[in-house]
């Protein structure tokens, strides 16, 4: 069955992506200058950058389309005392009756979109926004590297606590388009018994640093900069941010 983000990929993104931490949190951190400001995450997923908010103090809310990714973050706010605010909604769709002063989508969350809904996302992310509001939001800017896999190849398995999940995926590279096409195969398995089989479709969007700056200008942004963080997953890693207003 296919599906997005379903239970058995949202236990394997849990199991090693719980809380954001290190330097790509407090690079995130760093742009909440004022106690009483209003974040929105979009895209939250898991809460893996929300719940450390929350736990500083900071107002913050967001949506995701995953319903299993936002049962994982309810529950595990709830056993940290916390009750997280979010919806299920998808980006392209989103409207509050609140201005928020920073949006964040981090992790390159945003390459996910497809690009007919690329323009009409921004402008509800720039709808959002206060008058002095930031936008900081991760795209997939590292040219893509590897070959293409046209069967399924076992790539990894979680051991959960009486189970294990099995991962396989398929990929194929649109260089015209600068998408990477990941089928994604989750097996649940219990004494060497395949119980459950989750397929999803992972189309990931590269972008030009430049080609990027030109979309969010033509969507009405303006001021972009872009950020270089260094390690910001880990030691050896670098992503780009992009900051507008």
């Amino acid at each position: 069955m296919k599906s997005y983000y379903g239970e058995l990929c949202t236990k394997v993104y849990e199991s090693d992506k719980s809380l954001a931490e290190g330097e790509e949190l407090e690079f995130y951190l760093s742009f909440v200058t004022r106690p009483d400001m209003q974040v929105l995450e979009p895209m939250c997923g898991n809460g893996r950058l929300l719940i450390p908010f929350m736990q500083r103090g900071i107002a913050i809310e967001g949506f995701d389309i995953s319903e299993d990714m936002l049962k994982v973050c309810r529950e595990k706010g709830r056993s940290l005392g916390l009750e997280p605010r979010v919806d299920q909604a998808k980006l392209e769709e989103f409207v509050s009756d609140k201005s928020f002063d920073l949006i964040v989508i981090p992790f390159g969350s945003f390459s996910l979109l497809p690009d007919e809904l690329v323009d009409q996302g921004l402008r509800r992310l720039k709808k959002a926004l206060s008058d002095q509001g930031k936008l900081l939001l991760t795209i997939m800017v590292e040219p893509h590297q590897g070959e293409d896999l046209a069967e399924w190849t076992e790539s990894g398995m979680t051991q959960l606590a009486n189970e294990s999940i099995r991962l396989y995926k398929k990929t194929r590279y649109d260089a015209e388009k600068a998408v990477l096409f990941t089928e994604l195969k989750y097996e649940l398995v219990k004494d060497d018994r395949v119980l459950r089989t989750e397929i999803m479709e992972f189309p990931v969007r590269f972008y030009g640093i430049d080609a990027f700056k030109q979309i969010l200008e033509r969507n009405g942004f303006r001021q972009v900069t872009v950020h270089e963080v260094e390690n910001g997953y880990g030691e050896g890693t670098l992503f780009h941010v992009f900051e507008c207003g």
